[in-house]
């Protein structure tokens, strides 16, 4: 009964660990990818700015307008703002690999990959080992037992 409650225990203050550990280690990475993510999002924000200046400057030109000096400006300080806003995300996300490229193509981590398809003898070998690990077992649990009575 010893080994039981030991084992309990250590399970206890193994998952108390994770449990303290985990958000201290998120909190820790968390001010790099903020600072990155405000400033891909001002960035974003300030060529959405540029483009809307820009496609009304084209209306303007559609019509047979002529823009006044006043809307130039502001597609050109616009456009001033995008540059400086995408610098600034160049520079906060510095060091980060590729933070916005989306994931393709074949996954490389190892065993499991659907997209390769089944590979039996890696399965049979993890089968394999389950079975010694059991059997290693029963062979303790019964030695113990023989040797207890």
């Amino acid at each position: 009964m010893r080994s039981i409650k030991t084992t309990v225990t250590a399970a206890a203050v193994l998952t108390a660990g994770f449990v303290m550990t985990a958000p201290a280690a998120h909190a820790a990475a968390a001010p790099h990818r903020s600072a990155c993510a405000t400033a891909v999002a001002a960035a974003v924000s300030a060529e959405h700015d540029l483009n809307a200046a820009i496609a009304d400057l084209k209306k303007q030109w559609a019509a047979g307008g002529h823009p006044g000096i006043a809307e130039e400006q502001n597609a050109e300080n616009l456009k001033a703002k995008a540059n400086t806003a995408a610098t600034a995300a160049a520079r906060a996300c510095q060091g980060m690999r590729n933070p916005h490229r989306n994931p393709h193509g074949v996954v490389h981590t190892g065993v499991g990959s659907t997209s390769q398809g089944v590979n039996t003898t890696e399965i049979a070998g993890g089968v394999g080992i389950l079975g010694a690990v059991g059997a290693g077992a029963l062979m303790l649990r019964r030695r113990r037992a023989g040797s207890e009575s």
